[in-house]
Order: C-alpha cells, then structure tokens, then sequence
C-alpha cells in the first residue's frame, strides 16, 4: 500500500527526472570545417540570450532543453544553427569560412589577424588554394597580379626565373627599392635578386623559391595606411604569404589524409618578331620548352590542435631561351599543437634548385643583341661561342619558424616567435679554352659563393579588457628584431691552359668581396576597440632603430590610425598611416681607403662620405573607402594620399675638399595619390545551384609628381627626376624634323633645344577582368584579362638597332624609299621627315605601351564522383585542369612586350637607376599546361 508520504516522494522524483530529461548540459567541440582547428573562443548562444564560448580546446558546455536551438559564431565564419533535439554530448559543429567580404579575416598588422570588417584599411586577401584549383600558376606574379587594386607585377623579361617588377599604388618615392617586403609564415624573406654571375636584366629572383603548391593564402598590405606596423621599411607594402597545415579541405580526424598533383606542358614564343629586315634567325633561334611538375602532400590529425603535416615538391620548367631551365625539389613540414592554454606552430622548408640563365640581353656578347642588330647575324660573337658559355646558379634554401604561445591568468597572452631564412647561393659562369669571345679564346671562369641570412624574433603580450557593455579594448605590445646578412665572394679567372679550367691554372685572376649587414629593432603598441561588433578603432605607434641611420638619429617612429564602421552589408573605413624606406647600406659610413704604405703606416686616401643625420624616406598616407555586399556583389571603392619627404637626394662632393662622389641627403618630396576599385559578381545561377557565372573586375587610378630634388635635375638619361614631374619621367630633346644641307640633301634630324616630357614608367589606368563559369556542377571554365594605359617604356632596343645596325625595317624602308626619290622634291621632303623619326633620338624610341592581354584561360572538371565510384572511396577527390597563359595581347608598343624591365625588376640602390627600359629583353612566353589533382 502506498502511503501518502511515499506518494509525495514518487511525484519529487517524477518532477526532478522529467526536469532533468528537459535540461541538459550539452557539450560539443566547434571546429574549422577544412583544416579540423579548434576554434577558441566561439560564441555558443540560446535564444533566451544565455551564452557561453568555446575554451583552449574549442570544447564548449551549456544548459539547454528539448528543442532548443544553439546559433554558434565565430568571427569570419558563416553562424551555424544547432537543434537540441539532434544533439548528442561531445557533438561537433562544424564552422565554414564566411564567403563575404566582411567575414574574411586578414593579416591587418604585425600584431595580429583580424575579422576584415574591423579593418578601416584595404587589406586584401587571397585564397591561394583556391585559386590554384582554378588555373595555373608557375611564379607569384602569375598568382596575384590582377587579382590584387592597386598593385601590379610581372616578371621583367620572358626567360625562366626571372625577377618581378612590383609597381605598388602610386610609386610616389624616389628610391629605386619599389618591392615589398615579404613575410612567410611571420618569418621576414629575403626577396633580393641575385646577379652575381651575370646582368641585373639576367639575374634570378630569390621568389622562385616559393613553391606555389605549398601557398594557402596571401593577405597584401599596400601602403603605409596598413602597414604602418612594420615600420622602416614597410612603404612599398607587405605581402604575408601562409603555407598550408592541411592537404585537403575533408581531412578526418584520426585519419591520414594525402594529396597529389602532376601537371605537364610546354612553352613557346608568345609573338613572332616582325620588326626587323631579318625576322628568320631570331623567330627560329627560340625554342619550345618542356614543364613537369609534380607536387604531394600528407596529413595526420591526430586530435583536435595535434597536426602534423608533409609535402614534396618537384619542379622541372624549361625556357624559350635554348638553354634556361630551372629544376627546383622542395620539402616542407608543419607541426600544430594546442593543448589548454599553451600552443605550439612549426614549420620548415627546404628547396633545392639549379637553374641556368643564358645572358641574351646588356652587352655586345649576347644573343638577342646579335639577332637583333643586324641583317648578318651574330656580328659581335659567333653563335657557336655563345651557345658554349654557361651561367649557372646552385641554390639551397632553409626556412623555419617556431611559435610559441601561452595564455596566462586574467587572460594574458603571451606569444613568441622565432624564424630564419638561410640561402646558400654558388655561381658558376665559363667560357671553355678554344671559343673566340672578344680577343679571347683560351678560355674564362667566374665562381661566386653568396650566404644570405634572415633572422627574425618576435615577441608579443595582448589582453582584452571589457570597459563596458559592447565595449572592448585589446592593447598589444609587441617587439621585433631583425637581423639580415649578405656575404659574397667572387673569383674572376682567364687564360687558361689548353683544356683546364681550374682557377689556380689562369693566367689572369682577380677575387671580389662584398659584405652587408643590417639589423633592425622595433617596439610596437597597439589599443584595438570595439564596439558593440560595429565601430572598431586601432591606433598603433612604432618605434625602430637601424644601423643603416645616420649615428645621430637616435630612433624613428611611425604611427597609424583607422577607423572602421559597419552597417548591414557596407562598411566605411578610414586610415592614416606612415612608414619607410631605409638608406641604402653604405649612406650612413664614411671609410677611407688603403692606397698603399708609407714609413709612418697605411696611406689613406678619402673613399666615400656618409651622412651621420640620415634618415630613413618617409611616407604619410591616408585612405578612405567602402566595402559594399548587397545580394550578389562585393564592391571594394578606396582612395589615398600619399606624400613622401625624407627622400635621399645625392648631392656632388666638391675635390677641393678632399672628397670625391657624393653626400646623401634628405632633402626630395613627391605626393602620390590614386582611386582603387575591386568588384565580385555573382551574375548567373540556377534554380539547382549546380551552374553559375561569376565576374570579378580590378581597376585603378594613380599619379605621382616630384614636389622638391633639393633645385636641381637628377637624371639618367631618358630618366629624370624633376620637379613637376612624376618621378623617373622619361624627358628629353624632341625630334622637330629633318636636317637638309646646303643642296637639300637629308642629313639627319633636327632636335628642340629644350628637354621635353616624353612618358612615365608607370600607367595612369590599369587592371583586370574575367569570369568563372560552372557548368553541370562540375565543368568550370575560368579566364583573366590584364590591361594598362599610359604607361611608356624606353625602346633602348631599336635605339641601338637604328644607330648601330641595319635591321630595323621601317627605318631601312624608309632609306629605301629616300635613295628612289629625288632630292628636293617635295616626295622626298615627305620621307625624310618619316625618316627623321627613326633617328637614333631617345625621343623617337620612348614609346606609348598600353595594353590588353588574354593572360590565362582554363578549363577543368570536378571527377570526384567519378573517382570515388572507380576506386570504392579509396580516391575521394580528383579534378582534371587544363590552363593556357599569355594567348593574346593587343598593345601599341612596336617591341616584343611592352611589360619589361632592363634593370632586373626593382632593387636597392645608391642613387638614380632607370626605369621601363627594354634593352633586348628575351620576349615572353605562351604557356600550356595539363593538371591532374587527386585527394586520398
């Protein structure tokens, strides 16, 4: 018999085990979708408001009954809705990376990584991966230009391995060191050209070790509105390169997960010369280049934040250049753990390569000089020596980077990180015994031996402080060394022996040392306010030191400010930001030089006068802009100032005062400015979503104007640096017409006695186009347009042609024409002032070089489907990928190719270079390619 008390107590228990059915604590784990990265610091919310975040682990607990629906968040995630009802404890909620612009996070200063929609700068940011699934690319101009406002590049000239001329927003300094620096992994890269062995125009370019396949994203940084944070010399950008930690997108935990890929194709001559009386023995000296490549990768998860990561790279690509080819192997590994509060990322990479450079262009002893110049080919050296002469590089590179971070009481974060990158670099150029170059035919050898060194160490203490209801502020401190290195020694040997070519054989030697150190201490602060997830303030001050500064100039700063806010589907941004470009490395230093000995010691005569007050280029710039994403859009809109001061002028030393050369100053100024858009558009998709057509559009405005060169003309014929001008303006004598005798006879042309502004480097108009078209859910076709206007480029090719040689057609045409007219006559008159125009003038050969090129097309198709049902799932993934570059240009440039750069891309150095000059460069290539991707 139940008694009434026993009633009672059946009910509690009843009351309490429904209660307890109704609410339970529910836990789960929130995870990236592609990579399985705990996510620290997810928001998990019901809907009453009741909330909690994910911890060290991304583990989450919380209070929840039947049928409640969990909304998790992430910042730069899309917001996943989780039913109670279909939950399970230790459930996983998988978060997939936002789509929209606002969602995307970015590198936005040294400090940290950020949700884009706090950025009040224009950051962009690429998916590399993606990218690559969709075409080819072979470098990392083939990558990002185009795909990038504000910022263009190429490689200076067609053969394999070539540098990158970077042209970043307006171009407003003086200095020629126009690159950006790079970052890989947070390791500073050294990124300078090589030319030990050979001409600037012929050097390898250090990003050849890059290995595409290994890239995951790529966050550019273009002025010093953004990149205020890297300080001294951050004013032409940064570019801040992530490797992968993941072979594919679906890696299981506890799995082995592997990735391969094999691409094959061939190389030709882009155009055919037709500018010439002889086209037949420079069409036919190129030839067809072969490329393989062939690219693995493995992972083990081994437990959420435990990961390691493997991959091979092999690379073989062959040249239009009979003899350039560049064989690269690489390996690189990644290990990623977090446990609690403390976490651990390693990463280190090692490329081996050897490439072969034939020197086809600067001087009277290579090939396309000696093709082009005249109807006789191989005037100055006969095809047979030139074919025997070798330029070679050896090159092994390391880079590694450790991060450690620990997340302390009141939830302090500390983090350090501690990266090199060491490049060992041997050249090897010879001339074999029996081979006439020059007066020559017993033979020469140049070895150079080239150690360059990066280290770089960071540390970092951030903590967020809530200052009110949606209000936070993250202050960060952080300091940076750098350190970087640069040896080079160089044995120069001629004469030799019949058949030997050991150094210590020549008759002739000659040893070249250089030497280069630069280190760089910075301290970097940072208040980052938030409001309410709609208004973000960042203010950062730097403080850096340089041995490469002038001994009384203590330290430099550098602050910046942005502003960010949100509405909806737009945000409006602002930023001021300022940074700078080192003096090259001897500016600072006054030596002398030892020119003999005496009874009393050393004879010392005056070598150079440095600059004991020289400072770094500044640069002041501030943008505004809007980012826009209503259905179906993204629209980027941002326009900037930019004034430099500080810019290193180098004023003539008077002997009179025991000094010869000349003194750095900082006296020049030039101002810069320039309008950016960038515009994504889904145009087309089907009710299924299995077809769509997507556009993207760059486009980009700039100007620059020299306001101050201290009153005097810097030049570098037909370079200038003037007042009034934009910087490294192309100026000169104009042609007027032509030059008769006394009988009427021409005699040549007639020059203004006044210099005249003729062109600029840079183009006032430029971008890209293209679209990605879906089809059948798993066929895509892909194109790139690249476009430029206003831009000039020096002709130094037919300049030289038309002075020196008799093979330019129009101009011998033209002299074919004037010696079957008679003279006086007005017919005659008529061609000798066409006439006048192919003179060997430096205004007739500086030349308008805008225009359109179909740089890449590609078709490919998703055959997982295919794969898995082949294989019963052991292959989950493969795609078939064919991709073309460079099919098509239409410009007005009489050359081969009107993006060229003769002095090897951009680099350091003391005093004015040149800028768009084409001095024979070897013309570019049309590419082929075949790709196939599996996933295991």
């Amino acid at each position: 018999m139940i008694t009434f008390k026993r009633a009672i107590m059946l009910c509690t228990l009843a009351t309490l085990f429904c209660g307890a059915m109704a609410q339970n604590i529910v836990s789960g784990i929130v995870l990236d979708a592609e990579t399985k990265e705990p996510l620290i610091g997810a928001v998990i919310a019901k809907p009453n408001g009741e909330k909690t975040v994910s911890d060290m682990n991304g583990e989450f607990k919380i209070n929840a009954k039947q049928g409640d629906k969990l909304n998790v968040t992430y910042v730069g995630y899309e917001n996943k809705e989780v039913n109670i009802a279909n939950t399970q404890q230790n459930t996983v909620v998988a978060l997939t990376k936002g789509v929209m612009l606002k969602e995307v996070n970015v590198v936005a200063s040294i400090a940290s990584a950020r949700n884009k929609k706090a950025i009040g700068a224009d950051v962009a940011h690429l998916d590399a991966t993606k990218l690559l699934d969709k075409g080819q690319a072979s470098n990392l101009s083939d990558l990002l230009d185009g795909r990038v406002s504000g910022m263009q590049m190429f490689q200076s000239n067609g053969k394999v391995g070539m540098p990158i001329r970077f042209n970043v927003r307006s171009g407003a300094t003086l200095s020629m060191d126009r690159d950006p620096i790079v970052y890989i992994d947070g390791v500073r890269y050294n990124n300078s050209h090589t030319s030990d062995i050979n001409t600037a125009q012929d050097a390898m370019s250090a990003l050849n070790d890059l290995p595409m396949d290994d890239i995951a994203s790529i966050d550019i940084i273009k002025g010093p509105a953004a990149a205020a944070s890297y300080g001294a010399e951050a004013a032409n950008g940064v570019i801040v390169i992530t490797t992968k930690r993941q072979s594919t997108a679906n890696a299981e935990r506890g799995k082995l997960s592997a990735s391969a890929k094999v691409s094959v194709g061939w190389s030709t001559k882009a155009r055919a010369y037709t500018q010439f009386v002889n086209n037949t023995d420079i069409n036919n000296f190129f030839v067809t280049g072969h490329n393989a490549s062939a690219y693995a990768s493995f992972t083990k998860n081994f437990a959420p934040g435990n990961q390691l990561f493997f991959s091979l790279n092999e690379n073989h690509t062959g040249g239009i250049v009979p003899g350039n080819k560049d064989v690269r192997h690489a390996l690189r590994a990644a290990y990623d753990l977090r446990q609690g509060a403390f976490a651990l990322n390693f990463a280190v990479g090692y490329v081996n390569g050897n490439i072969s450079i034939p020197q086809t262009a600067q001087g009277r002893n290579d090939a396309i000089w000696n093709l082009m110049r005249a109807q006789k080919p191989w005037g100055y050296v006969s095809e047979r020596t030139w074919r025997a002469m070798k330029w070679k590089y050896d090159n092994d590179r390391l880079t590694a980077s450790l991060r450690l971070a620990y997340v302390l009481p009141y939830d302090i974060k500390l983090e350090t990180q501690m990266g090199m990158d060491l490049n060992h670099i041997e050249g090897l150029y010879s001339l074999p015994y029996g081979y006439l170059l020059g007066t020559n035919d017993e033979g020469a050898k140049t070895l150079s031996n080239r150690r360059n060194q990066n280290i770089t160490w960071d540390w970092k203490a951030s903590r967020q402080f809530e200052l009110a209801p949606k209000w936070h502020l993250t202050a960060t401190l952080l300091s940076q060394i750098v350190q970087r290195r640069e040896t080079m020694n160089k044995t120069i040997a001629s004469i030799f022996p019949a058949d030997i070519d050991n150094i210590a054989a020549a008759a002739q030697r000659s040893v070249e040392e250089t030497s280069f150190e630069q280190r760089t201490w910075g301290v970097y602060g940072e208040a980052f306010l938030n409001y309410d997830n709609r208004l973000f303030v960042n203010a950062g001050l730097r403080r850096d030191a340089s041995n490469l500064i002038g001994r009384n100039v203590a330290s430099i700063y550098y602050p910046s400010l942005s502003v960010a806010y949100n509405m909806g589907n737009a945000k409006m941004r602002t930023a001021y930001g300022e940074s700078g470009r080192l003096p090259y490395p001897t500016d600072a230093f006054t030596y002398y030089q030892v020119k003999g000995m005496s009874a009393y010691g050393p004879l010392l005569v005056p070598g150079q006068k440095g600059n004991d007050n020289i400072r770094p280029e500044r640069m002041r710039e501030i943008e505004a802009g809007l980012d826009w994403t209503p259905a179906r859009h993204q629209l980027g809109l941002t326009a900037y100032a930019q004034l430099t001061t500080d810019a290193i002028i180098y004023t003539p030393l008077l002997s009179s005062n025991g000094w010869i050369g000349n003194e750095p100053h900082n006296v020049g100024r030039v101002n810069g400015w320039g309008v950016e858009l960038s515009w994504n558009w889904k145009a087309w998709q089907n009710a299924a979503k299995t077809a769509d057509l997507n556009i993207f559009v760059t486009a980009n405005y700039q100007g620059n104007r020299v306001m101050d060169t201290g009153g005097v003309d810097i030049e570098n014929l037909p370079n200038v640096l003037k007042e009034g001008q934009p910087a490294y303006a192309f100026y000169y004598k104009e042609v007027t017409g032509a030059k008769y005798d006394a009988t009427g006879k021409y005699i040549g042309a007639s020059e203004s006695d006044e210099y005249h502004y003729l062109g600029k480097p840079f183009p006032d108009f430029n971008g890209a186009f293209g679209f990605e078209l879906r089809l059948l859910s798993n066929l895509t076709l892909s194109t790139k347009f690249n476009w430029a206007l206003g831009a000039s480029v020096y002709n130094q090719s037919f300049y030289n042609t038309a002075g020196l040689g008799d093979n330019l057609k129009k101009r011998e045409d033209l002299r074919a024409q004037l010696a079957a007219e008679t003279i006086g006559t007005e017919a005659y008159r008529n061609v000798a002032e066409q006439l006048a125009r192919t003179e060997r003038s430096r205004a007739n050969y500086v030349e308008k070089a805008d225009f359109l090129r179909l740089s890449s097309i590609s078709l490919g198709y998703n055959a997982n489907a295919l794969a898995q049902r082949l294989t019963k799932g052991a292959v989950k993934g493969a795609k078939l990928l064919f991709t073309a570059q460079n099919l098509l240009l239409f410009t007005n440039y009489s050359g081969i190719e009107p993006q060229v750069e003769a002095n090897g891309g951009t680099r350091q150095t003391r005093g004015m270079g040149s800028l768009s000059r084409d001095v024979t460069n070897a013309p570019s290539a049309k590419t082929f390619t075949g790709t196939l991707q599996i996933e295991f």
